[in-house]
């Protein structure tokens, strides 16, 4: 790294395994929305790999925002799926 050029990036995968990938893809339908716009420096592509919600991160900030990301992606992925089953709970009383 010369001194005028940008840091190398740091780069995180995060796998996140599912009960179908029915329920991955409402998972990264409900955290898309989320993921824009991004701050300079930082990148998230996420999709679905068949039961897994797959987020890959590239971040050429301080580390703290990669592990806020990953964090925030966890919070939001956890009570995602506390909704789905709280809605599957409800729907099954009918």
């Amino acid at each position: 790294m010369g001194l005028n050029s940008e840091p190398e990036p740091i780069r995180a995968t995060l796998e996140v395994i599912y009960d179908s990938e029915e329920e991955a893809n409402l998972v990264l339908s409900a955290l898309s929305p989320d993921n824009t716009p991004l701050p300079k420096g930082l990148r998230i592509l996420m999709y679905v790999k068949g039961c897994k919600l797959v987020s890959e991160i590239e971040c050429r900030r301080p580390i703290s925002s990669l592990l806020n990301t990953l964090d925030d992606i966890l919070s939001m992925a956890s009570l995602i799926k506390r909704t789905i089953l709280e809605t599957k709970r409800s729907q099954s009383k009918d």
